[in-house]
């Protein structure tokens, strides 16, 4: 009685769903790494039974936290890319992964856009660039933490985890680019190039400053507590800096984060002080998946909750459920391309071309898009069930693929994606043999620092 005098109904049932989303979200993770069913769409149904099943939600109480939610992850994602990119990696398979990440998304936007034209977006040229925009990139949050389970030779793997990383970071600046200068007072299609160029020159110097100043923090301080939080606290400051000035404050957290992930070649301009054995500390990294595993299961559920229930035309259903198999015909025929000249290792075109499903950054595009041009959400419904339809084909397909229980690749040198808690890297050779085994490392006090690891035998 006293708490439901205190706390208003929707307050409460605010709590209650933020509690069953991160559980939920727990599950359906732990769920997806013994059968490899992406975890997408539990909670996405979640939402959906939440909002337009049983009306518990409506879409305007969540729109505005969706917006927020949006946009902290997409600054995850690019910060993200940018710690995993590794120059030596990507020299060694860059011309296979570069080619099959702008491959794949050039071919997967045309063909969305001719669909999205004539069968969802009624003519409307924009609306179809951005229906096509933002459902062109493979999501790296979906396959990626599938992808560790397969046989795949390390080549193949790099290969995939760069064109994950490029897909994402292409699409992610294509619409927010496209975005500004719908958004732009000016407007027209002459603003192009000064809306997109003018703006990377602050975005390079606060991301390089942005960077330059986790690494001498982290160098000092990752071993105390909190400092995985502290460096997210760096993370958004340098995007709402870069962004007040009038900077991409995206581009700034990408560069941040490759400054980051580089740490090596970029710490010759720091202070000599700067410790030189500086490497991310599995505390720090946890804090960091963790907050993006958080904020990804809620938006996945906001996702749910914003779909309208709508009847569509024949047009629009048949479209609905050939997309789906155009994608994946696409990319199988572009990755057989790419086989057949030798710059992907023979035999695993088709098994790669499965690993197409949509997830994550495409939703938080779409909801971006529909804030700034509202038109954008008569094409919502059927990217909802475009992404759906990825998932599932590429469930199918993975779950008919042999697992590999003791190949799991190495998650790279930072945070490849939200859902791969780097258990294969992080996991010492019995936690690897039991991922779900937590370290043994004890609680420390919020004024002690984490005690040092034990030294490595041998």
């Amino acid at each position: 009685m006293i708490l439901n005098a205190i706390l208003p109904s929707t307050a409460t049932i605010a709590i209650l769903l933020v509690g069953a989303t991160v559980l939920l979200a727990f599950a359906s993770d732990a769920f997806a790494q013994r059968f490899r069913i992406p975890d997408v769409l539990w909670l996405i149904l979640f939402g959906l039974l939440a909002g337009p099943v049983f009306h518990i939600v409506q879409p305007g109480q969540v729109t505005g936290l969706g917006a927020i939610l949006g946009t902290i992850a997409l600054i995850i994602i690019l910060y993200d890319a940018g710690i995993d990119f590794n120059p030596r990696e990507a020299r060694e398979v860059g011309s296979a992964g570069l080619l099959l990440a702008i491959g794949s998304y050039t071919i997967a936007v045309g063909l969305l856009f001719a669909i999205g034209w004539y069968a969802f977006a009624g003519g409307d040229v924009l609306v179809a660039v951005l229906f096509a925009l933002c459902l062109g990139g493979v999501s790296g949050a979906v396959v990626l933490p599938i992808a560790r389970r397969l046989h795949f030779a390390p080549v193949v793997r790099d290969t995939l985890h760069l064109d994950m990383a490029v897909e994402d970071t292409i699409s992610v600046i294509a619409v927010t680019a496209l975005l500004a200068v719908v958004a732009s007072p000016n407007g027209g299609w002459a603003s192009v190039v000064p809306q997109v160029l003018l703006p990377l020159p602050l975005a390079i110097a606060f991301g390089v400053l942005g960077g330059f100043v986790a690494i001498e923090f982290l160098s000092r301080w990752q071993r105390r507590v909190y400092a995985g939080l502290a460096t997210m606290g760096i993370l958004f400051l340098i995007y709402g800096a870069t962004q007040s000035l009038g900077g991409s404050g995206i581009m700034a957290a990408l560069i941040m984060g490759v400054v980051l992930g580089n740490d090596a070649f970029f710490r010759r301009w720091l202070p000599r002080s700067t410790g030189l054995d500086f490497a991310f500390d599995r505390s720090v990294r946890q804090v960091h998946n963790e907050i993006a595993f958080v904020l990804r299961a809620i938006f996945l559920v906001i996702l749910g909750i914003l779909v309208p229930f709508q009847p569509l035309g024949i047009i629009a259903a048949v479209a609905v459920i050939a997309v789906p198999f155009v994608l994946l015909l696409a990319r199988r025929w572009f990755l057989g391309r790419l086989e057949s000249r030798k710059l992907v290792e023979a035999g695993n075109a088709r098994r790669l071309s499965g690993l197409y499903g949509r997830g994550l950054t495409n939703a938080v595009l779409l909801i971006l898009a529909i804030l700034v041009l509202p038109a954008v959400q008569s094409i919502l419904l059927p990217a909802f069930l475009i992404i759906i339809g990825t998932d599932i084909i590429m469930t199918v397909l993975v779950f008919l693929e042999p697992v590999s229980e003791g190949s799991a690749p190495p998650a790279g040198r930072g945070l490849s994606d939200p859902l791969d808690p780097f258990r294969a890297e992080a996991a010492g050779p019995r936690e690897a043999a039991h991922p779900d085994t937590p370290p043994p490392v004890p609680a420390p006090r919020p004024s002690q620092e984490l005690p040092d690891p034990p030294p490595e035998g041998g």
